[in-house]
């Protein structure tokens, strides 16, 4: 398994090449045959944007959790 992270400025002309980036490579993991996804955290509102602007759609949700002592 292959996990790669995008990171971008928000200003100027690169504003939009988070989607051209994931949407080139989810086109080439098509072309080869294979099946892509795109994790992401459920507080990362801008990483899930940008997988709902290259046609990813919410699959599945994960959920942590951890007990805390009683103060």
């Amino acid at each position: 398994m292959v996990r790669e992270g995008i990171r971008k400025e928000q200003t100027g002309s690169r504003k939009r090449i988070r989607t051209m980036l994931v949407t080139l490579l989810k086109n080439e993991i098509l072309r080869r045959g294979c099946l892509p996804y795109y994790g992401t955290a459920v507080s990362h509102i801008a990483s899930q944007k940008a997988a709902l602007g290259t046609g990813f759609l919410p699959a599945w949700a994960e959920l942590a959790a951890s007990r805390t002592e009683n103060r």
